[in-house]
């Protein structure tokens, strides 16, 4: 898969000591970038039968069945999970960052989201988060209550 950014650099996403998050995925988008000036985002990798040019993934249908084949023959090559689909990924990075404790407004922010509707659908509940937020409880539930302060 072909990866591109418009514009002439890909800006760097820092974190809050000013330092790069993902140098090496920034790198390879300049590199890119480098090579073939404008275009598609995400595009075939590959030339179409009926086009000299690269085709965005999406199908004339309108669905992406092209790039379903295409996740799947990467996963068979990678030999992980059959059952894993191009929307695992996603899938994955979202109960990942529930497990990291990330907030609803960090998950919608990472995913372009306007609404925590989808959220549930995305990030999987699991025992690391199960504990968590037991631990957090008790934390709370536990705390000495605050003493008045005579007047």
């Amino acid at each position: 898969m072909l990866l591109l950014c418009c514009g002439v650099h890909s800006p760097a996403i820092l974190d809050d000591t000013g330092e790069p998050l993902f140098p090496e995925l920034m790198a390879e988008l300049d590199a890119i970038k480098d090579a073939i000036v404008s275009g598609l985002m995400i595009r075939r990798d590959h030339g179409h039968r009926r086009s000299s040019t690269q085709l965005p993934w999406i199908t004339e249908r309108k669905d992406l069945r092209y790039l379903r084949r295409v996740v799947k023959k990467i996963v068979a090559a990678a030999g992980i999970r059959t059952e894993l689909s191009f929307t695992s990924f996603r899938h994955g990075g979202f109960t990942e960052g529930a497990d990291s404790d990330l907030t609803d407004a960090e998950l919608r922010a990472a995913a372009r989201h306007r609404s925590t509707r989808p959220l549930p659908a995305y990030a999987k509940r699991t025992r690391k988060q199960l504990i968590s937020g037991s631990k957090k409880r008790r934390e709370e539930r536990t705390k000495p209550a605050p003493v008045p302060t005579p007047e």
